[in-house]
């Protein structure tokens, strides 16, 4: 049984549910066809933080969230103004798509040591494909100033959520490259799209660019280069790990928790989409969900909707059940996995598995990855969460029209 009393370590904030961006991808719209555009007010923010005061750990983080933080930029700065005043010192920083970050705002965030998760995809013509304004313009110039301002002010090397489709994995391999060795990025959180329609033709690629990443990432692990991968971190834990642990995926009101624009509170940042899993709410606390939520979680290891799948899996040590929002979206529980995401993941696996025991005692190698390295496994009943920046899938296929989707590049002010 886990503790209601536990104080958690990060909150993410949705301070507006409006977006500058269309995503094709997006889950916001996709879940969510009629999404009205509101923003956080005054009022909630100061009982948001009269909430982190008595629930969030005294060095926890407040991470902004939403459609995009920075189109209610007013309520952040008030947020991290108003706590700093009173003597918190919470971690403030924000999942960002970087179109609205300008020098007024990057001097802003520089003062309050403010962290980024920057959302881009790639270079300019994969990130133009899906990353739209809602006059079907790129993103990418708009993205890549707003990332410049990030590295001149804020981070050399910030973390970069990229996202993948079926069709935006050809030549990934390269663009991966281009991102390390030309522009010196990299930590790059680079995950799939699970929930679209991937063919025995997609993975074929897939497979082919895998093989094409294992020379340059066994290069850049000899050249001394911390290239993060998620990639490697996964066919690495498949590889190093004596059991499955998936009991602390994510925080899932214990460790993490989202809250809405309107204070209310959910399991994580993604629940928020669907406003199904509610677990109580800035006013009066959480309620007895917060830890049912946890405690059903633990008790069934997540399995693929195609159940044999499971049998033979060569990741399973390593599986810890992708994205649990997206698995409840898509299957109305928590513990299924769609299809897609076992046989990426399975994919990925053998593809990188000579690759991951060939550098095991690589020095930088073991810098990225030693955390994960032979450890005895969690009890199930404890609850370790995890500090998250939110790479997980936070997508989602086949975005539909919506009203909001017929307004101008213009009409959706910061």
């Amino acid at each position: 049984m886990n503790n209601p009393e536990q104080k958690i370590n990060e909150l993410t904030v949705w301070t507006t549910t409006r977006c500058n961006l269309r995503c094709k991808y997006c889950f916001v719209y996709k879940l969510n066809e009629e999404q009205k555009c509101q923003d956080m007010t005054k009022q909630t923010a100061d009982q948001l933080i009269k909430f982190a005061e008595k629930n969030l750990k005294p060095e926890g983080s407040l991470w902004f969230f939403g459609a995009e933080p920075f189109c209610n930029f007013e309520i952040i700065k008030y947020i991290v103004e108003k706590s700093r005043k009173k003597g918190h010192k919470w971690r403030f920083g924000a999942t960002t798509n970087c179109t609205l970050l300008n020098e007024k705002r990057i001097q802003w965030m520089k003062k309050h040591n403010f962290g980024v998760l920057a959302s881009i995809d790639g270079p300019k013509i994969n990130h133009d494909s899906n990353r739209i304004y809602a006059d079907g313009s790129g993103s990418w110039e708009d993205a890549w100033n707003g990332l410049a301002l990030v590295r001149k002010h804020l981070n050399p090397n910030p973390q970069i959520r990229w996202t993948v489709t079926p069709s935006t994995l050809k030549d990934l391999t390269e663009n991966i490259r281009a991102m390390v060795e030309d522009h010196g990025l990299t930590s790059l959180a680079v995950d799939f799209v699970y929930e679209a329609d991937w063919t025995q033709e997609h993975l074929d690629i897939l497979r082919k660019e895998l093989e094409s990443f294992k020379k340059y990432y066994k290069k850049w692990m000899q050249q001394g280069k911390d290239v993060f991968s998620m990639f490697v971190r996964d066919a690495n834990n498949a590889n190093i790990l004596p059991e499955r642990r998936w009991h602390s995926r994510c925080g899932l009101g214990n460790g993490t928790a989202g809250v809405d624009y309107d204070g209310t509170l959910y399991p994580c940042h993604r629940f928020i989409d669907s406003h199904k899993i509610k677990i109580g709410d800035i006013y009066k606390g959480f309620d007895q969900r917060r830890t049912q939520w946890m405690d059903n979680w633990q008790k069934i290891a997540p399995y693929s909707e195609k159940p044999k799948k499971c049998l033979q899996c060569n990741y399973k040590k390593a599986c810890t059940g992708g994205c649990i929002a997206m698995n409840f979206d898509m299957f109305g529980s928590p513990h299924v996995n769609p299809a897609a995401f076992c046989t990426i993941k399975q994919l990925i696996t053998e593809v990188l598995d000579d690759l991951c025991k060939s550098l095991q005692d690589n020095p930088t190698f073991k810098k990225l990855y030693s955390k994960n390295r032979k450890t005895p496994p969690p009890k199930k009943s404890s609850t370790q969460p995890q500090k998250t920046r939110h790479i997980c899938g936070c997508t989602a296929s086949k975005n539909k029209p919506t009203k909001n989707s017929q307004k101008t590049k213009k009409e959706v002010k910061p």
